[in-house]
């Protein structure tokens, strides 16, 4: 993607995420009637905005963030007029407060539902099964069954087979086997070892990311992959499990279009990520396997779009685990230059990729903020009800060394993570 495009629309959507953000705090101050002299898109001088009911809206120099300045919050406003922050309950302060993670997740959530709705989902037929394990003890399946049904209900999607099988009872599974009908029963006690099957999955790519490696090799979508140099190609996921051993080398791939066998060469390109615990190193080409999408009912719809938000939460919780544990290095830390990067990189991939990545930035952005530590609003929670609970008593010394401690923290931060952004940029 051109790299002015890619700059522009990493920088909306990361000011389209400040401004959800924003938005929370803002709404719950004017609900309960607390002045809000300014709504600020970016950071710096004012670039330019308009003025509506006592508040400022505009847009700043930088595109670094954003704030909504709360009239009452600063120890300078507070006059014990009505109209200021401190003037409220404690309820309505911390609703203020947390209105800015809500409606990142809620924002985060709503992209997830319209991405589901207008494009569907995808789905893996059910197709014969690779069992990765060869204990017929351990598995009752053998490589190349075909599961019929589950408990008496017919699998048509592979998802289906999880669908109907139930964690803790035994389960009854109708399977086709060398012309045969088989009925297998697998105990409760057994049930971890239904992620010992998958689908046999044909290599077909689905999608090609534009400007990848397999983009510049000329694979196209429908393209189904016979070979990788001399080994023959028996799934995607046997596909997929040799290009990652393949990073900055030459591969050949020899690929069936339409009624025409090719030969083509691509180079993996060298990427990192996670492998339970580890960073690990692994090549790419940038395609995806062909899936067909389905579209759901918008009550469905409602539940999957929960159910990838939870997940973004559970993905995040546990990279930051990783990172107290000391398990990956604090150079995988990213900042906003990174969030422009990966915008354009998600573009590549159409739409709903965009739109999915934006969801899960935004629920990262509701997640971080909760957390108790100044100037983040988690840590503003926790200050202001410390200055509930001590009052005069609290020594306005101690409050302020606590603000700027945070404060400077989190600059330390940010200007750690820009740092690990370009050094990204110009070392790949």
């Amino acid at each position: 993607m051109n790299i002015i495009i890619t700059i522009v629309l990493g920088l909306l959507g990361f000011l389209v995420l400040v401004a959800s953000h924003e938005l929370g705090h803002f709404t719950f101050a004017k609900l309960f009637g607390i002045r809000v002299p300014t709504f600020s898109i970016g950071m710096g001088p004012r670039l330019f905005g308009f003025k509506k009911n006592g508040t400022d809206y505009v847009f700043s120099l930088f595109p670094i963030g954003g704030y909504v300045h709360v009239y009452g919050m600063e120890k300078g406003e507070m006059n014990g007029e009505p109209d200021e922050f401190l003037s409220k309950s404690l309820l309505k302060q911390y609703l203020v407060i947390f209105g800015g993670p809500l409606f990142s997740f809620l924002f985060g959530f709503l992209l997830f539902y319209g991405s589901i709705l207008s494009t569907g989902v995808s789905v893996i037929q059910n197709a014969p099964i690779s069992v990765s394990v060869t204990n017929v003890d351990s598995v009752p399946f053998l490589n190349n069954d075909s599961i019929i049904s589950v408990n008496g209900k017919k699998v048509v999607y592979w998802d289906d087979v999880y669908k109907y099988a139930k964690e803790n009872e035994n389960n009854t599974f109708q399977v086709f086997r060398n012309g045969n009908v088989v009925n297998i029963t697998l105990p409760k006690t057994k049930f971890s070892m239904l992620g010992n099957i998958s689908p046999v999955i044909p290599a077909v790519v689905g999608q090609v990311e534009k400007n990848s490696a397999a983009f510049k090799s000329g694979l196209k979508r429908g393209d189904k992959v016979l070979a990788v140099d001399s080994t023959d190609i028996r799934d995607w996921n046997n596909f997929v499990s040799i290009i990652k051993t393949k990073a900055g080398q030459k591969v050949g791939l020899k690929i069936l279009r339409g009624n025409d066998t090719l030969h083509l060469f691509v180079v993996p390109k060298e990427q990192k990520g996670l492998d339970h615990d580890t960073i690990v190193t692994y090549g790419a080409i940038g395609v995806m396997v062909k899936t067909p999408k389905i579209g759901v009912n918008p009550i469905y719809a409602i539940s999957l779009a929960y159910d990838q938000s939870i997940s973004s939460i559970k993905l995040i919780g546990y990279q930051l685990k990783l990172l107290i544990e000391k398990k990956v290095s604090p150079k995988m830390l990213g900042g906003p230059v990174s969030i422009v990067k990966l915008t354009g990189d998600y573009a590549n991939w159409g739409m709903a990729a965009l739109i999915g990545f934006i969801a899960f930035i935004s629920i990262n952005l509701a997640l971080i903020n909760i957390l108790p530590f100044p100037p983040l609003d988690g840590g503003q929670m926790v200050l202001f009800t410390f200055y509930r609970i001590f009052g005069e008593k609290m020594s306005e010394k101690i409050m302020m060394v606590i603000e700027y401690t945070g404060f400077a923290l989190i600059i330390l931060l940010m200007l750690y993570v820009t740092y690990n952004d370009i050094i990204r940029l110009f070392h790949k």
